[in-house]
């Protein structure tokens, strides 16, 4: 557990900029506590509460506990004061204690500066303060000056300063090895799973109006299918046991039954009777031959002398026995999903609603589509994009636009989103550099449960939850913010949504190229299937495998998942193919 501070004159801006190293520190996985040195007369507690009688009325340890958080005042009532040594040894494991004040201590500090003091820098006049934090341009000292305007420039010194990082060498001067703290996709699909469960209302719809939504609840038969005993083909019926008898051949009743024939008929000792398919069995017959397989003179019937016991009629019951579930809940409705509830007689279907969610773009590089575009401008390929695999996935879609790389609008957009949506995706400024500010804003409003991740394409992959919204944070390249909608997006929408979590079906598929990949990073390489002229299906990259070469998208049939563990494949290696058909993409 590692203790660093933040120090300053007052009115420097120490607690703005405690409040974003948090933030930043916990977007990047770490787990953060924090001590304040506040001025001696500053209480925690109010007069008149509950708590304060109790400690006014003498106890030295009052503590205060809700089902939100639990704290627990120590009255000193004369003692002297704890060193913040011992303070933090109060404290549950953690990664990092980032402590605001008690700058004579002896633990690494950085010193804020925004105005300058008369008195001069704390650095020359306090023990151990390593850095300086400040927007001035250039200040009187030897220490390193970081950019106080910079959250994650500063989370990374002081990451690397307290050893939680190591120093970047160039032997390690890669995005992939593990000094950068990646999380596996194993973990972030796990805090996922944790994190999600159904956020949506459920309301009763017409049948006819069911397809592609989510069961809320699972439908039952009342009746059973079939409801009788009913013949299977057009032919001739009559009991088995009595053909033989008669030498194979057997008289013709006059009656014939055919569906939705309201009489039960009754069959005639050693006689055979015309029955239609989906008529009621006759009663006493236990077998029926198709009407090609007989041959018919005037008044009888002959059956052939191989002829099979008890075929071509199903028995009453047969598919579905009445009180059985024949949907189950979290089911996504299917043309034959809804015939075996008309079958069963339900005209009304209890479905849930279509999981609302906020989108969108940030970068002050991308435009709307009918924008002049200056020389480094973009169009906003990826809202587009998204919108429509959202849809695909049935959900209710709010378009939101495009978001400028500005802390503030970002803040204020991702808060109010999460007043009246259960999820939020945006697409770019999850990633590290000074103009990204996606993550630090999910720590500041809420939790970031995971961030960056060791996967290609979309390592700066965000996770988090704001409010009662979760949040998933897109790279801002279209193929890596498609692949992880479909790998990431696809699962969570669907969690969300009423259904169970389940990861998209792989299926095993021959390899028509070698690959070669990093140990310790997840692949998805884009790729569509070839036919060989064996008739053997070979899968084929679709196109350089760029992240922004979109086409590399549209000419592939699918995905091959690559695990961490793997180096290289030969070609005819047999690997795990994703169809895009297995993301439930289909028409809202």
């Amino acid at each position: 557990m590692q203790v660093f501070g933040v120090v300053g004159w007052k009115n420097n801006g120490k607690t703005t900029l405690v409040e974003k190293l948090i933030a930043q520190l916990t977007a990047m996985g770490y787990k953060v506590s924090s001590v304040k040195h506040a001025h001696h007369k500053v209480d925690i507690d109010q007069p008149g509460r509950d708590s304060y009688r109790h400690r006014a009325a003498g106890a030295h340890e009052t503590l205060v506990a809700t089902d939100q958080r639990w704290a627990l005042m120590h009255e000193l009532r004369g003692d002297q004061e704890p060193s913040l040594q011992e303070l933090t040894q109060q404290f549950a494991p953690c990664d990092i204690i980032i402590v605001e004040g008690y700058k004579g201590s002896n633990h690494p500090k950085l010193e804020v500066v925004r105005n300058l003091n008369e008195k001069g820098l704390l650095a020359d006049q306090k023990p151990n303060i390593v850095a300086i934090a400040t927007d001035k341009p250039s200040l009187n000292t030897d220490l390193p000056l970081l950019d106080i305007n910079n959250p994650e420039q500063i989370a990374h010194f002081v990451l690397q300063h307290t050893g939680l990082i190591k120093q970047q060498t160039s032997s390690t001067n890669d995005c992939y090895h593990p000094d950068q703290g990646l999380l596996p996709a194993e973990t972030v699909w796990q805090r996922m799973l944790e994190a999600a469960s159904t956020q949506v209302k459920s309301h009763k719809l017409d049948l006819d109006l069911c397809l592609n939504h989510r069961l809320a609840e699972e439908v039952v038969s009342s009746t059973d299918s079939p409801r009788f005993d009913n013949v299977a083909v057009d032919g001739y019926a009559f009991c088995y046991g009595q053909l033989a008898a008669n030498d194979f051949t057997l008289p013709l009743m006059a009656n014939e039954a055919n569906a939705g024939g309201s009489a039960k008929l009754s069959l005639l000792d050693n006689h055979c009777i015309r029955v239609l398919t989906g008529a009621r069995m006759p009663q006493g017959a236990d077998t029926v031959v198709m009407q090609e397989d007989v041959e018919i003179a005037p008044g009888k019937v002959t059956f052939h002398i191989d002829t099979k016991a008890y075929g071509n009629w199903r028995p009453q019951g047969e598919d579905v026995k009445a009180g059985s579930v024949i949907l189950p809940k979290g089911q996504q409705i299917r043309p034959q999903d809804i015939g075996l509830a008309a079958a069963a007689g339900h005209r009304h279907l209890t479905v849930y609603e279509p999981l609302k969610v906020a989108l969108f773009s940030t970068g002050n590089e991308v435009y709307e589509l009918d924008a002049d575009l200056p020389q480094d401008g973009i169009y906003d390929v990826n809202r587009h994009m998204l919108k429509a695999l959202y849809k695909s996935l049935h959900c209710e879609v709010t378009d939101l636009g495009i978001l400028a790389d500005d802390y503030p609008t970002i803040h204020d957009a991702i808060q109010a989103a999460s007043l009246d949506h259960q999820l939020i995706v945006t697409s770019g400024g999850a990633s590290t550099g000074s103009h990204d500010h996606v993550t630090a804003v999910l720590g500041h409003l809420g939790q970031v449960h995971a961030w960056r991740v060791a996967i290609k394409p979309g390592r700066p992959l965000a996770f988090g939850s704001v409010n009662n919204a979760l949040f998933l944070g897109l790279p801002g390249n279209p193929v890596a913010a498609n692949v992880c909608s479909l790998m990431f997006g696809g699962p969570l929408v669907r969690t969300l949504g009423g259904g169970t979590w389940q990861r998209p079906q792989a299926y095993p598929q021959m390899l028509g190229f070698d690959v070669k990949k990093k140990v310790g990073r997840r692949e998805w390489l884009r790729v569509f299937q070839e036919v060989q002229p064996n008739g053997e299906v070979r899968l084929q990259r679709s196109a350089s495998h760029g992240s922004g070469i979109l086409t590399s998208l549209t000419r592939a049939d699918g995905l091959v998942e690559i695990d961490e563990a793997t180096s290289s494949l030969t070609q005819g290696s047999i690997v795990d193919f994703i169809p895009f058909a297995s993301f439930g993409i289909g028409d809202a």
